[in-house]
């Protein structure tokens, strides 16, 4: 299966009020830029029509902030929508405005750089991943985690309610993509180490293997192993951490990359396509997009194992660690 959202002919999820806010955000932002483009008047016409500044219509279309209903109100008229967009916009301000899922009890142990994709990965359709050190934390068990967690910890707090607080937050998030009656169809690609580097006791270990296996059993999860013996030259982002893009379907919200560093991540969005006109260059962000997207589909074309061989390397390390 491809990582290019070319592939994908699904249709996104209908937006409504189980809509995390960040996508309520981000359509609601989507949808006043698309009016405003086929109006063909730029971010200076709307703000001086409903009186804002430039600046506040921009983090308005890039959900930059939280909008104000005011605002919205003020869209709605300047572009006299009809009863139905009126709603529609409403609605998505109404989720906007309501606070993500891990806001509340899990702010202080969610780092801000991955709230957008905490927000957004039970929206989407589809999602490949890449981790080069470790089970990746949508396929964790609670012991696996707890140690991970642990290693990141003074020792004074192995007993406080960090660890409990993290893990109870990871498995939400588990919750929130895998539970869903329609969950996302995924790809996970993990380097071949991660089967040998040891996390907590042997049980610990033997214990992830085993639901790894149970996992890449789904017929919505396809779990693929980049061998040690093969390299993706000449990218250092192939050995620098974790990758992700998220696919939101037909209609949808625009896909995106996620690359996470060391506590630091870059989004980089797909570029729209361009219809009629004068084509324009790609800017350096839409490059980085399609830079780590070639990335992707090179590790799984030239690196992984096929499903079928990585199942069998899980079945060889359940053996080792039983």
């Amino acid at each position: 299966m491809s990582a290019d959202s070319d592939s994908i002919v699904r249709l996104a999820r209908p937006s409504g009020p189980d809509w995390t806010k960040t996508a309520a955000n981000t359509l609601l932002g989507r949808t006043v830029r698309d009016l405003r483009e086929a109006a063909k008047l730029t971010m200076k016409d709307v703000a001086k029509g409903i009186h804002v500044s430039t600046p506040t219509v921009h983090r308005l279309e890039t959900a930059e902030t939280t909008p104000v209903r005011r605002t919205v109100e003020a869209v709605i008229e300047f572009f006299q929508l009809g009863p139905q967009k009126r709603d529609e916009l409403l609605m998505l301000l109404s989720r906007a405005q309501e606070p993500e899922w891990f806001q509340h009890r899990f702010s202080d142990c969610t780092p801000d750089y991955i709230h957008r994709l905490l927000g957004l990965e039970s929206m989407a359709i589809h999602i490949t991943t890449y981790d080069v050190r470790l089970v990746p934390g949508l396929l964790q068990t609670p012991d696996y985690t707890t140690h991970i967690v642990r290693t990141g910890l003074h020792l004074h707090e192995w007993d406080g309610p960090e660890v409990e607080l993290r893990l109870a937050q990871r498995l939400q998030r588990q919750e929130r993509v895998f539970g869903q009656a329609d969950p996302p169809g995924c790809i996970f690609l993990l380097d071949q180490s991660v089967l040998g580097r040891k996390a907590g006791t042997k049980r610990t270990m033997r214990d992830q293997m085993v639901h790894l296996r149970n996992m890449a059993d789904l017929p919505h999860i396809t779990i693929r192993f980049l061998l040690s013996g093969r390299m993706i030259a000449g990218n250092a982002a192939a050995m620098a951490g974790s990758m992700a893009q998220l696919q939101f379907g037909r209609g949808g919200l625009p896909d995106f990359v996620y690359a996470e560093g060391y506590e630091k991540a870059d989004y980089f969005t797909r570029p729209p396509r361009q219809t009629g006109g004068p084509v324009k260059p790609p800017t350096r962000r839409q490059n980085d997009y399609e830079r780590h997207l070639q990335l992707l589909l090179r590790i799984q074309g030239e690196g992984c194992a096929s499903p079928a061989k990585s199942r069998q390397m899980l079945d060889k390390a359940i053996r080792r660690y039983s």
